[in-house]
């Protein structure tokens, strides 16, 4: 292999064992290597594997320390000294615990001239130093399939379930079925999967995995943790518009086929959890859900509760114990009796095969029929899912990456007897009353405009009709909390949010508690112009 010969880039190249000798490519361009990328792909790269990496002409200048730490583990000496233009070939091995023979760079003599080309040319055994090897069968698992990271290191050792809880602390929550709505993404199913078994009090027998279609890979690796799965052909779609659109039919087909079958397997039970194959699991789920069941239970007006906090970031989510009450289903993890699927979901289910999305439908309906859900403030579930039907890399390190969610057993939810619809607005009434203002006539971008501190904070939005949230949706851009399609969240056009430590309640300038507390010295935000003043200055 010779440098000379490859492009302006950092190329690599994974071969995939002895039982299938595959290659598997991929490059990092100059123009846009910031490091995460490659570092992703050689910590998500299964144990033993051999890399092949090249460069020619300039790829120096924006490999960050983080990534030639990760080429440095795969058996580089000579990573931290490529230098301008630079032309550099090495071979070396995922796990290796010495250093790599096989790697050659060239330096030009001045910043104007080029260096020689630079190859290696010899064979290259499979093993570059001596390593434990795993079991036959996950050993074939492993040649067969990358990107497994640790679940195929040589250390690793299949999980046992999280040890049961004595009789006497067995919960109700504990005895309800799990349904994991999966396509064919196993290095995330099997992330989810491990974290579930982590947590205290699981039944492994009640886990299922649904299956859009019948990928080997999801069946491969839900066989080598044990629980079951269900598989089923996959829908065709009629919309070709789109592929997002045909993936919204498969997913769609794929939840109410699971939901229909997981009563009729667990024709005694009354609820059951719906996570998603890129959702890890909380080590407090099952007493986050046993402390809310008897809210559910008792107020008719709420649909669910959910795992996710759609605002819950580093900046903007602390309080393990703080519940919030929305008109907004976030999902991400979340709770489904019987009789709602029964009376309200099922029979009015979209039919295949129109492209809408199932949340789409689900948000629908609940708001059509009055429903409102339970979040927490700090998230139950984490997102791991890179690309998907609605993710790409970009939008996941810009929406996703900074979640937070419980890494504790147990934490002793705080406000349940706020959470019906007439408590929680009383809750909400008292929280403006006795809140401090934030600065009114600062800019809500500045990095400065709220401290950390523990205050309640209230922050007024302009609003031109008492339905319409344009300004809130700015707001929450300024703030770097979720703001694609809507503010999400919101109840009865008021935001609840923890904010640099301090708790923020982001009102309409035309709700209720605006008219009746703020002040007449305040001017609510007003930072993003209306479609007919964008027309006006234009003219």
């Amino acid at each position: 292999m010779c440098a000379s010969q490859v492009a302006r880039v950092y190329n690599m190249w994974r071969l995939h064992g002895q039982r299938t000798p595959a290659l598997t490519f991929s490059y990092f361009t100059v123009e846009f290597l910031l490091g995460t990328d490659m570092v992703d792909i050689i910590n998500e790269m299964n144990d033993g594997r051999l890399v092949v990496m090249t460069v020619q002409d300039e790829a120096s200048a924006k490999l960050g320390a983080e990534a030639k730490l990760a080429i440095e583990r795969l058996g580089s000496t000579l990573i931290h000294t490529i230098s301008w233009r630079s032309t550099w070939v090495f071979i070396g091995q995922v796990g290796i615990t010495t250093v790599s023979q096989y790697e050659a760079i060239q330096r030009p003599v001045d910043d104007s001239t080029w260096p020689d080309p630079t190859a290696i040319s010899q064979c290259v055994p499979y093993e570059l130093d001596d390593r434990t090897i795993l079991s036959e069968y996950h050993t074939e698992f492993c040649e067969r399939y990358d990107n497994y990271g640790s679940f195929c290191k040589s250390s690793w050792t299949k999980p046992k379930p999280a040890l049961p809880l004595p009789q006497h602390l067995i919960t109700t929550a504990n005895t309800f079925p799990i349904a994991i709505i999966s396509g064919n993404r196993g290095n995330y199913l099997r992330q989810v999967i491990a974290s579930l078994l982590a947590a205290p009090g699981v039944d492994p027998n009640l886990i299922i995995v649904f299956q859009d279609g019948y990928g080997e890979e999801t069946f491969e690796v839900v066989r080598q943790f044990g629980v079951r799965l269900v598989r089923f052909p996959k829908t065709d779609s009629n919309v070709h518009d789109a592929d997002t659109f045909n993936q919204a039919d498969h997913i769609a087909s794929n939840y109410k086929r699971s939901l229909d079958t997981v009563w009729d397997m667990y024709w005694d039970k009354d609820y059951v959890y719906v996570v998603e194959d890129d959702l890890l699991i909380s080590p407090d789920f099952f007493s986050y859900y046993q402390q809310l069941l008897p809210v559910l239970m008792n107020d008719q007006t709420i649909f669910t509760a959910s795992c996710w906090n759609d605002n819950g970031y580093r900046h903007s989510s602390s309080d393990p114990n703080l519940i919030y009450r929305s008109e907004f289903f976030p999902g991400l993890g979340w709770i489904l009796s019987r009789k709602h699927w029964v009376k309200l979901l099922k029979p009015a289910w979209p039919k295949c095969c129109n492209g809408y999305s199932w949340d789409l439908y689900l948000r629908d309906v609940l708001k059509q029929q009055g429903y409102d859900c339970l979040y927490p403030d700090l998230s139950r579930t984490f997102h791991i899912g890179k690309s998907g039907a609605n993710v790409f890399n970009e939008f996941y390190n810009g929406y996703f990456r900074e979640k937070v969610y419980t890494k504790e057993p147990y934490y002793e939810l705080a406000n349940l007897d706020k959470l019906t619809y007439e408590s929680y607005n009383a809750l909400l009434r008292d929280l403006v009353a006795h809140a401090t203002p934030v600065d009114h006539t600062m800019n809500p971008c500045d990095q400065h405009f709220i401290q950390p501190g523990t205050k309640t904070l209230v922050l007024y939005y302009f609003q031109r009709k008492p339905t319409e949230s344009r300004q809130a949706m700015a707001i929450a851009g300024c703030l770097r909390i979720w703001n694609v399609d809507k503010v999400r969240g919101m109840f009865s056009n008021v935001l609840r949010t923890s904010y640099r430590g301090n708790h923020l309640l982001v009102v309409g300038s035309l709700t209720p508690l605006a008219k009746e507390y703020m002040g007449s010295e305040i001017v609510p935000f007003k930072i993003a112009p209306y479609k007919d003043e964008i027309k006006e200055k234009e003219s």
